[in-house]
């Protein structure tokens, strides 16, 4: 048996395949741990959740939502390993997140650019979702967590559903989300679609730009009546640019805000485009980047290879490494190829300023091989980085 403290009692749980360590976190009937998944070895963190008077029915409904986001695969929503329920208490064991939450960034301070590179995080997490008919239903700050090298990931989906369907769990009031983040339809008890997550997302947008929240008051019902009736707050003067969208986040009416989590997401990355410093070395920024591909790009650093693992072809060109040879791409770059082009040296600076220099190394190379060999920058700073490497790939683009 695996014994397991919590602040008020002490109780044994032996989850099957794991071992739980030490608390690290506790909200409401749930706490996490630290823990170890046996088979294949790795470490985990464990939420355990117990519900009052160990409901069977919401025990089963937690099951059943557990399974749900095990289910996905995608680099903005948190991996669960595993889930279950033993001796009545419910577990889910999922990746560990490093990086803290969105909570603790606000109050430290977001840039613009850092802004939006979340907004972009979470739409495409949403669009994730949605497209597999789950709602989250329980979108702000503390449900948004990072990686190491920034990268943003939405997690606690335990009101998550499918749809309109609500859970006993729900039904009862053990989880009713949070009212400062919900959409006016939701506060009314109205049926919910996709909008009403994107709706508390624009509340998580503002309360990044401006570090308070859209509609305060001193109860539950004097804040789920002000995002129903009271007008959208203006932003500052400095921030007054993104008024039309925040309006179009925070819409009364579901049918005045935007569609889907991809019409979001594309326009978003409209004004990421405007902020990108391409030659900015005073900030360190969060980079704009398609976090999947990147993923791809770390992999061999990730698992302990120094050099890219695979050949990636694409567009006509190819770019790989054969016996020490690298070859690069000759061929004139398509407008989309330019377009990633200016994403992925601003995303490669940020890694270089940020002393990050192996990641940086990674997105310098993959600038010189698949997209433009004398790009200026990108030389400059491999050959700082990595001379041998530097001196191969000017060889083959000279």
């Amino acid at each position: 048996m695996i014994k397991v403290f919590s602040m008020a009692e002490i109780f044994n749980i032996d989850i099957p395949n794991f071992t739980l360590g030490k608390e690290i976190g506790r909200g409401g009937m749930a706490a996490v741990y630290l823990g170890e998944q046996l088979q294949p070895k790795r470490q985990v963190a464990i939420k355990v959740v117990s519900p009052q008077g160990n409901d069977e029915k919401i025990l089963e409904d937690l099951k059943k939502e557990g399974d749900t986001v095990a289910q996905f695969s995608h680099p903005n929503i948190v991996t669960v390993y595993a889930c279950g329920v033993v001796d009545h208490y419910y577990y889910l064991a999922m990746e560990i997140l490093a990086g803290g939450d969105l909570k603790q960034k606000i109050n430290q301070g977001l840039t613009e650019l850092e802004t939006f590179n979340i907004m972009i995080d979470m739409g495409k997490a949403l669009e994730h979702a949605h497209k597999r008919g789950t709602l989250h239903r329980d979108i702000k700050p503390e449900n948004i967590l990072f990686h190491d090298d920034g990268q943003a990931v939405l997690v606690d989906f335990g009101i998550a559903r499918a749809g309109n369907a609500v859970s006993e769990f729900t039904r009862v009031g053990a989880v009713v989300g949070t009212p400062h983040y919900m959409s006016p339809e939701r506060a009314l008890g109205k049926d919910i679609d996709e909008r009403s997550d994107l709706y508390a997302l624009g509340v998580v947008f503002y309360e990044m730009l401006v570090g308070e929240k859209v509609y305060d008051a001193a109860d539950t019902f004097a804040v789920s009546y002000a995002h129903v009736h009271e007008p959208i707050p203006d932003l500052p003067k400095n921030l007054a640019k993104y008024q039309p969208l925040l309006n179009k986040l925070l819409a009364k009416n579901p049918d005045d805000r935007f569609q889907s989590a991809t019409q979001l997401v594309h326009q978003l990355k409209k004004y990421v485009r405007r902020l990108h410093p391409a030659h900015d070395t005073t900030h360190s920024f969060i980079p704009i980047t398609d976090h999947r591909a990147q993923k791809k790009s770390w992999l061999p650093y990730i698992v302990g290879g120094g050099a890219l693992g695979a050949a990636v072809l694409a567009g006509g060109f190819f770019m790989g490494k054969n016996d020490g040879v690298i070859e690069v791409n000759k061929v004139k770059l398509t407008p989309q190829q330019m377009v990633e082009l200016s994403e992925k040296l601003p995303a490669a600076n940020s890694f270089f300023n940020m002393q990050n220099f192996t990641q940086a190394e990674v997105f310098y190379e993959e600038i010189l091989t698949k997209y433009d060999c004398k790009e200026e920058d990108a030389r400059g700073r491999m050959k700082i980085l990595n001379i041998e490497k530097y001196n191969k790939i000017i060889e083959a683009c000279d």
